[in-house]
Parts: C-alpha cells; sequence; structure tokens
C-alpha cells in the first residue's frame, strides 16, 4: 500500500514567471518587403512573365525578353524603382551594347543604353501617381536585345538579381 502511495505522487517541476516581453530594437514589423530577391522562396510568387524558374535559394535568374513581377506597394510616397542585374560578358560578345527600359504599371521610367557587360544597378523615383498601396503594381524590364545560345537556339535577355521598391 505504501508503494503505490508513493508511485501516485509526482514531483512537478519548479515554476518560472514568463520572460518579459519587449520590442526588437529596430522597432515594429515593417511589413513585407516591397523589393523581390531572387533567393527568396516567395520570388516566384511575384514572376508574371519572362523569368526562368530558379532552384531555392539561387541569388539570380536568367530572363527572357520583358521579365515582369507584381509588387504591392505599401506607401505611394518617395519610392524609388531598384533593380540589381547584370549583363553577361559572353553574351554581350554577340549581342554588343544593350538598352534596357524600366517600365512601372506600364509607363516608361527610364531607358538606359549600356556599352559594357557586368553587374548593374537600377535606381530611379517613381512618380506618387503611377502607384497604388491597395492594389499589386507591375514592374518590368525590356532588353532590346535578346542573347541566342548557339548549343540550342535557347533566348536569354540579362540576369537578374532584384526588383522592386525602396524608399
Amino acid at each position: 500500500m505504501l508503494l503505490a502511495f508513493l508511485c501516485s505522487c509526482e514531483r512537478y517541476p519548479e515554476s518560472y514567471p514568463p520572460p518579459q516581453q519587449r520590442q526588437p530594437a529596430e522597432g515594429p514589423n515593417p511589413g513585407p518587403s516591397m523589393l523581390v530577391e531572387m533567393s527568396s522562396p516567395d520570388a516566384s510568387r511575384h514572376i508574371v512573365k519572362d523569368v526562368e524558374n530558379g532552384a531555392p535559394g539561387d541569388l539570380w535568374r536568367w530572363t527572357n525578353q520583358q521579365p515582369t513581377l507584381k509588387i504591392l506597394a505599401q506607401t505611394t510616397d518617395k519610392l524609388k524603382l531598384s533593380v540589381d542585374f547584370a549583363l553577361w560578358a559572353e553574351a554581350f560578345k554577340q549581342t554588343g551594347p544593350v538598352e534596357l527600359s524600366f517600365f512601372v504599371n506600364g509607363h516608361l521610367l527610364d531607358k538606359i543604353r549600356y556599352t559594357s557587360p557586368g553587374n548593374k544597378h537600377f535606381e530611379k523615383p517613381i512618380p506618387p501617381a503611377w502607384l497604388a498601396s491597395d492594389t499589386e503594381s507591375t514592374v518590368s524590364v525590356a532588353i532590346d536585345k535578346l542573347y541566342t545560345a548557339p548549343q540550342d537556339g535557347k533566348k536569354f535577355g540579362f540576369i537578374l538579381s532584384s526588383i522592386g521598391f525602396v524608399q
């Protein structure tokens, strides 16, 4: 009987108060990013057309003639279109200088002629009237000449790393 009594006694661990709750040092969560990194797990969700599928974690993706993505602007005030991309040196030997046109919701933001290959960064303010914060905006970059792979005839535009809105 004593053995049954001792087995039924349970020793509970000591209790401690919950830790004090604190806000992160950088402030409240700013919400989803307005810049789509090709390495992001949800990058494919933003793609409308002309961006090749990539493996999870890839830092960049090949594009075709006019890669287009959809992005929700959290505000319409003081935003810039930001694009990080590269012009592949091997492709550049075939195409020569290329012209890229940058669009926001169908509006031409800028057109730039690139005369050398390599990593490039584009950033330019967007007129607030071109954006809305309640519907997704489309952003696209059109390239005037595509590289054609000699092995299989496949066509490529440029290498895209990120695209979207920054303040």
